[in-house]
């Protein structure tokens, strides 16, 4: 910056002839990269980014100050800026280490990035046309699809930050930040899909490098029975007319699709390019679903249960399958899910399963008949049981209580001719006998006889039905009071102190009841203030309410929470392991398109629900592979962990090739896996990793964020595998060095390593 030099232009020159200008005056190589900045009057610097426009195009005035920059030996720029460069931490200035071998920083949730970049980095002849500089020539700045050349830059500067061999790790915030300016789904630092990423960057780099200019149009053409080799290159060529860049050369191969008319048996024929290969995996019809069995018998503990049972099948089907381990009959059984100590929701026969997650605590209790919730059948009516403690709250006289949901609740059959406060009392007592211990003789005698003649004109009379709507009721059976308070984690019912229960019970029952709504609180709306009642019909969940004393002298609450597991669940249902063979002749057999997508055939001149088949006609240089893990519908959302068993050498694809082959060239369809994108944990969380062989070494290793590590080939396949990267052979014995030059050891599942003027770049 001290020792400027003064050079004249004529307007008409190119802003090409100045750098070549400025590389002579600084004696800067043609080998070192180099760019250009303008300074302004207001003293900022601008990028002249296109080198082949003129002086006066650019808006360079006499007496502009033009600065050149070169490229730092770590494959940094001196004018960036600390904060905004893809800089390595703590980094030593003196470290060498393996080109290519660099971790990546995690911004936050961009491990998804992270690990396509990894995988991307790591395709040879990709690398080192970034790292040769040939991108410099074909940076296309005028494509109105493109991104004016700035995704192309940002991942170039990656490139030869990773294979400098100057940093163990990176930060790429500028790379993040050219992201999301031109795609707005990845702007922040939600968790997004490395699949997702590595398409719009494989889309983004196309355009940013396509050698065409001006793209012209072109008529897309069906076969109209013409062979297959004529449509199929013309198909090529009028990619290629619009579409041509070193993408396009490593990445794009070309489909054969085949649609049929069902009605008229109209048949067409096109051929499409393609950037990758999105494969499905077989699908199960079966699913695994844990429940517990709550019985009848208040002595058996909830039984934990492991189901298999059809993906779309419906409750009853839940039902039929535990009957198969317990012996009960499906008609004694009733489904619920429950949450927070209460019944989110009580399912029907005729619900889809579906509609349960695998998150979800499903408890499937016997009861004597399966009659709806309230409803009388010919013996038995069924009543959701809640269990709440009674708990002081926080009031300025403290006569105020909350009442806080606990434990598991219950669905009880009570029996029609039973259906009064009392023999609910007892009911419910025997069916908590398992963890709730009776009162002793001494217990029961400890009241004064004062209290005692106070309680007995206030005894609930046999045959007070809990509604209270029985011929007999009246102000001696005092209906529920009201009062609704919020809890952190369950309802809270804040009544004026247990007055809706006889002194008696208070005294002498361990707990008294309520009726409540379905969320464990009571509703003064609800009830009938002439009778102090309600009816089952209109509300009839109970809860039964504990006093804190009497709860930790009677209710066990470690026996209540015990439970035991059935045989079944100690054995896990494996899912047999695919071959990724199979998932691409799943991709290629027939399938019939859906509704939502219907073809329209220009014989029936009519949108029909044609049949669709895709083959494989001409593969890539590199193979992208997109194994379909995340499955969407309607009803659900999954993720597959099927292990997919892929080859680390020799994948054949001269089985699923259709295009007539060369017998002398067998290389033309066998691949090697160079990279492998990892996904692991669930739908709503996950963390994505890199396998990689280096171009360089054959090593392959493990990348974790800023973290690298080698591993060996048994390691690589996986569960997590999401994204697969292959290399056809005959790329890798293109990349071979050429006689005479040395050779450093390759693993044989990289291929061979690069040519030797590639390593003298790094």
């Amino acid at each position: 910056m001290d020792t400027p030099h003064i050079a004249q232009f004529s307007h008409t020159d190119s802003v090409d002839l100045v750098l070549r200008t400025a590389r002579e005056q600084f004696l800067v190589s043609p080998q070192e990269e180099t760019r250009l900045w303008i300074k302004n009057a207001e003293g900022s610097f601008e990028r002249l980014c296109n080198t082949r426009v003129t002086l006066l195009d650019a808006a360079l005035k006499t007496g502009q100050v033009v600065i050149m920059e070169t490229r730092n030996k770590d494959g940094t720029w001196p004018s960036a800026q600390p904060q905004a460069v893809n800089t390595a931490l703590e980094e030593d200035e003196e470290f060498q280490g393996q080109p290519g071998i660099c971790g990546l920083t995690n911004l936050g949730n961009t491990c998804f990035m992270n690990s396509a970049l990894q995988c991307l980095s790591n395709v040879p002849q990709l690398t080192e046309y970034f790292l040769k500089n040939h991108y410099l020539e074909e940076l296309n700045f005028c494509n109105p699809l493109g991104m004016k050349g700035e995704i192309a830059e940002a991942y170039a500067d990656l490139v030869k930050q990773a294979w400098s061999g100057h940093h163990r790790s990176i930060v790429p915030h500028v790379f993040k930040t050219k992201v999301g300016h031109f795609a707005s789904q990845f702007l922040g630092y939600q968790q997004h899909d490395s699949q997702e990423l590595l398409s719009f960057l494989l889309d983004g780099l196309h355009e940013d490098l396509n050698r065409v200019k001006k793209k012209e149009y072109v008529e897309l053409c069906d076969a109209a029975g013409r062979p297959d080799q004529e449509v199929a290159q013309e198909a090529w060529q009028n990619h290629k007319r619009r579409n041509d860049s070193v993408i396009v050369d490593t990445f794009h191969g070309l489909f054969k699709s085949t649609l049929v008319c069902p009605d008229c048996g109209n048949v067409s024929v096109t051929f499409d390019p393609f950037c990758y290969l999105s494969v499905p995996l077989p699908v199960s019809h079966k699913r695994v679903m844990e429940v517990f069995f709550v019985s009848m018998d208040p002595r058996r503990k909830p039984e934990q249960h492991r189901l298999v049972v059809p993906k779309k099948g419906k409750i009853s089907d839940l039902c039929v399958a535990l009957a198969k381990h317990t012996g009960m009959s499906p008609e004694r059984m009733m489904v619920a899910d429950v949450f927070s100590h209460r019944f989110y929701k009580i399912y029907q026969l005729e619900e889809s399963l579906s509609s349960i997650l695998d998150r979800d605590d499903i408890f499937i209790y016997e009861v004597s008949g399966r009659s709806a919730i309230g409803e009388n059948s010919r013996e038995d009516v069924v009543l959701p049981i809640y269990l709440r403690e009674r708990t002081p709250a926080r009031d300025y006289n403290n006569s105020y209580y909350g009442l806080m949901l606990f434990g598991h609740p219950l669905l009880v059959s009570v029996p029609r001719d039973r259906l009064s406060w009392d023999a609910l009392y007892h009911i419910l007592l025997y069916r908590l006998s398992r963890y709730v211990t009776r009162p002793s003789s001494d217990d029961e005698d400890d009241g004064d006889e004062k209290a005692d003649m106070e309680d007995k004109d206030s005894m609930p009379k046999p045959g007070h039905v809990a509604g209270g709507s029985s011929q007999d009721s009246g102000p001696e059976q005092a209906g529920p009071s009201s009062g609704v308070a919020g809890g952190s984690r369950a309802p809270v019912d804040n009544s004026p102190g247990p007055s809706h229960w006889p002194q008696r019970a208070r005294r002498k029952h361990l707990f008294t009841l309520q009726t409540v709504n379905s969320n464990g609180t009571s509703d003064r709306s609800t009830f009938n203030e002439d009778t102090h009642g309600v009816s089952f019909s209109s509300q009839p969940y109970i809860a039964i309410d504990w006093e804190p004393e009497m709860k930790k002298r009677y209710y066990d609450e470690v026996e209540a929470e015990g439970y035991v597991k059935h045989d079944c669940v100690g054995y896990v249902l494996k899912k047999a392991p695919v071959r990724l063979q199979e998932c691409i002749e799943l991709f290629t057999t027939v399938e019939t398109l859906e509704k939502e997508n219907p073809w329209y055939c220009p014989t029936c001149k009519q949108h029909q629900l044609a049949t669709k088949k895709l083959d494989l006609w001409m593969l890539p240089e590199t193979l992208i592979i997109h194994l379909k893990r995340f499955s969407y519908t309607k009803f659900s959302r999954e993720k597959l962990d099927t292990l997919v068993e892929f080859p680390i050498r020799d994948l054949d694809f001269s089985e699923f090739v259709i295009k007539p082959q060369n017998e002398s060239a067998p290389e033309l369809y066998k691949y090697d896996l160079i990279a492998v994108s990892n996904h692991y944990g669930g739908l709503r969380d996950g963390h994505y990793t890199t396998f990689a062989c280096n171009k360089d070494s054959g090593q392959w290793h493990y990348f974790d964020d800023n973290s690298v590590s080698p591993v060996t080939e048994n390691q690589i396949e996986s569960k997590a595998a999401y994204v697969l990267f292959y290399q056809r052979q005959d790329v890798a014995r293109r990349l071979q060095p050429q006689p005479g030059l040395a050779e450093p050891p390759a693993s044989p599942a990289c291929g061979p390593p690069p040519n030797s003027e590639f390593m003298d770049v790094n």
